[in-house]
């Protein structure tokens, strides 16, 4: 799977007419000093019950997807103009929903400011593609000091002060890395490290954004010093959609279980707690010919692998949201949407517009949920453009089975 990132990343960045960093002279310059991790600030074991979480009622996980996340924003927008948007106990995102998530989490009032972002910007706001003759002896092909930029305009420090007072009422919002050292997924608690003092915690949550959103080989990863037995070691962070492309602490659904009665319920109760998924882009890939050739092959096998990984993570929280009593909904760009867009780094601002709006009809219309995670295969319940299968929706009311056709 890395070596199928590293080719997807070059497919990627590889966009024409794209801003290229320009070196004045031989020389790699000056590395950031990297943020300093102090304790208490990571979840250890996810698994664990949560200090302070209030009595979760409402649970919101916003998934990777680069541009996709266009979408994603447009649905939270739809939804809090039909006036049913609840305020979420816990809100938690990986990549471009890392980004996302500090307004979802502060409320619909942040609405306004989620769409200009993924609405306005260009690819050059993003990123910057590095001068070939360095892209050898460098760790990414372009450099992410554009959207270092951007993050800093946004997360300031009243916004800082706003999370962390949220944190205080016993919410919470986490936001997903990949650690390249270990190889795994570390859930980061954004409320407490908003706590910290300023501008240490500003800049630690900002480098956790950043890191979230780096796609391997795209982008370069985000360096992190850690205190282990009195010295500080380095740790490098890079997406977190390629270890959790969405996710949800399993303490969180503990925690419900322990309050509720751990146990399956087929027909879940009046008021029984939600969860909610918003997957920033479609659920299955789009069909297209492969040349016999060892990128076009290697490129095709990455996004298959991905794709797969997202609906399995949906399966997944399916199934802890069942086992804790807790009435789960999805919702996906729809499968036969003709929007295509060259790659989900290619920020196109037409194309984001269109995604927009797209999520913008979803969520002003209900939103448009769907109650069981998406199968193996698209036939019988996602049409594609080429197979126009009926859409199998379930019945939300609590009499229904949750696993039946209506």
């Amino acid at each position: 799977m890395g070596i199928g990132l590293l080719v997807a990343g070059l497919l990627v960045g590889c966009q024409p007419r794209l801003a290229v960093e320009r070196f004045p002279r031989w020389g790699w310059g000056q590395r950031e000093t990297p943020a300093v991790v102090p304790p208490g600030v990571i979840l250890e074991s996810p698994n664990d019950l949560i200090p302070g979480l209030r009595s979760p009622r409402n649970l919101l996980a916003l998934s990777s997807g680069g541009l996709y996340g266009a979408y994603t924003a447009g649905v939270l927008d739809g939804w809090s103009r039909t006036g049913g948007r609840p305020e979420f106990d816990v809100v938690t995102g990986s990549s471009t929903g890392a980004l996302i998530a500090p307004f979802a989490f502060l409320g619909s009032e942040y609405d306004a400011i989620a769409m200009q972002l993924y609405t306005s910007v260009q690819s050059e706001d993003i990123y910057r593609i590095r001068a070939w003759v360095t892209i050898p002896f460098r760790d990414a092909l372009a450099t992410t000091a554009p959207l270092k930029r951007l993050i800093a305009e946004q997360i300031h420090h009243n916004l800082m002060e706003k999370i962390a007072a949220e944190h205080r009422k016993g919410r919470r919002l986490y936001v997903g890395t990949t650690d390249l050292r270990t190889k795994r997924a570390v859930i980061w608690d954004m409320g407490a490290i908003a706590s910290l003092p300023s501008p240490e915690g500003c800049q630690l949550f900002r480098d956790i954004l950043l890191a979230s959103a780096s796609v391997p080989g795209v982008f370069p990863p985000v360096e992190f010093l850690w205190d282990v037995d009195g010295r500080r070691e380095k740790t490098l962070h890079i997406d977190g959609a390629v270890t959790a492309p969405l996710f949800m602490p399993p303490g969180v659904f503990a925690a419900i279980a322990l309050a509720n009665g751990p146990q399956f319920q087929p027909q879940l109760p009046p008021g029984a707690p939600n969860f909610y998924a918003i997957v920033a882009g479609k659920v299955y890939p789009e069909e297209s010919p492969v040349r016999r050739r060892i990128l076009p092959v290697l490129s095709a096998t990455t996004e298959a692998v991905l794709f797969a990984h997202m609906r399995a993570e949906l399966a997944n929280l399916y199934w802890q949201s069942r086992l804790a009593g807790v009435r789960y909904h999805m919702i996906s760009l729809r499968q036969d949407a003709a929007i295509t867009a060259r790659s989900s780094v290619s920020f196109n601002q037409t194309i984001m517009k269109q995604l927009y709006h797209e999520g913008l009809y979803d969520g002003w219309a209900g939103p448009r949920w769907r109650f069981i995670p998406p199968t193996l295969s698209p036939c019988e319940d996602y049409p594609s453009r080429a197979n126009r299968c009926r859409i199998l929706m379930v019945n939300p009311m609590p009499a229904m089975n949750p696993m039946s056709t209506p």
